[in-house]
C-alpha cells in the first residue's frame, strides 16, 4: 500500500509540473491514458546535479548509486561535449566562477574558475562537472529499483555544462571582450551539450523538457569566433523560449 501511495504521489506531482506541456499534447494527440496518468510521451522531467555532493544530498539516493550515475555521465562527456576550434571562443562561452565566496573580494585565483580543456584532435571543450538524470529514474531509485546507469539512454542520463551569463546576454559576433581581471562572471546557467537551456546556477527542482531537446549528439564542432550562429546563439534562443 505504501508503494502504491508513493507512485500515486509521484504521478500527481509530475502531472502538476507538466500541465502546460500536456495541454498542447491533448490538442495534438487526444486525451490518451498516458496523458491522463501524467506520463507525457513527448516530454521528460529531468533533475540537474551540479556535482556528486548535490546528488548525494537528494532524498532517497544513495552515495553508491550517485557515484555510478556520475561515473557513467562522465564517461559520455568526451563524445557529447560541444567542441571548439578556438580555446578563446570556448572560454568566452563557458568561463565562470565556481566558488563565489573565494572571489567576491579582491583577486580570484585560477582554481576558482571553470574554463575549457583540450580535447582530441586539437579541439577544446568545457570540462565535465554536472549531469542530469530522468526524474523517473530517480523516482524508481527512491522506491528501491535502481536502473543500471550504463543501460540508461542519453535522454535519461547525460553531462550538462555551465555557460556564462555574459554569453547569454551578448549577441555580438566578436569573441570574448573581457578578461578574468576585468569581468568576474559570478552568474552562470546550466545548458545541455547541444545548447538547450535548463536554468540558472540556483536550479534545484525538476525541469520539463521536450524529449527531442535531450536527443544524443556527438559533440558538434564550432568554428571561428562567431556567436550568432554558434553554441551561444542556441543557448540564448532556448533560454528565451523557456522563459516565455
Amino acid at each position: 500500500m505504501a508503494a502504491k501511495d508513493g507512485i500515486k504521489t509521484t504521478l500527481q506531482n509530475r502531472t502538476r509540473r507538466q500541465k502546460r506541456s500536456q495541454a498542447a499534447s491533448l490538442v495534438l494527440m487526444g486525451a490518451t491514458p498516458l496523458i491522463v496518468l501524467g506520463m507525457d510521451p513527448l516530454h521528460i522531467d529531468v533533475r540537474v546535479f551540479s556535482d556528486l555532493d548535490s546528488c548525494n544530498a537528494a532524498p532517497g539516493l544513495t552515495p553508491d548509486y550517485c557515484g555510478a550515475l556520475n561515473q557513467e555521465a562522465a564517461s559520455r562527456h568526451a563524445a557529447m561535449a560541444p567542441k571548439y576550434t578556438s580555446m578563446e571562443q570556448c572560454e568566452a562561452d563557458f568561463t565562470h566562477i565556481t566558488n563565489d565566496n573565494a572571489c567576491k573580494v579582491g583577486w580570484c585565483s585560477a582554481e576558482n574558475f571553470s574554463t575549457c580543456e583540450s580535447s582530441e584532435n586539437g579541439l577544446f571543450q568545457p570540462p565535465y562537472s554536472s549531469f542530469l538524470v530522468d526524474q523517473s529514474v530517480i523516482d524508481e531509485a527512491q522506491a528501491g529499483e535502481q536502473a543500471n546507469p550504463a543501460a540508461l539512454s542519453d535522454q535519461q542520463l547525460q553531462p550538462v555544462y555551465g555557460i556564462s551569463d555574459y554569453t547569454l546576454q551578448n549577441d555580438q559576433d566578436s569573441g570574448s571582450d573581457y578578461s578574468h581581471h576585468s569581468h568576474i562572471p559570478f552568474y552562470w546557467h546550466y545548458v545541455t551539450a547541444n545548447g538547450q537551456y535548463l536554468g540558472n546556477k540556483n536550479l534545484r527542482g525538476p525541469v520539463t523538457m521536450a524529449r527531442t531537446q535531450l536527443a544524443s549528439n556527438s559533440g558538434k564542432v564550432y568554428s571561428g569566433t562567431s556567436k550568432r550562429g554558434g553554441f551561444g546563439s542556441t543557448a540564448r534562443r532556448t533560454m528565451q523560449s523557456a522563459r516565455s
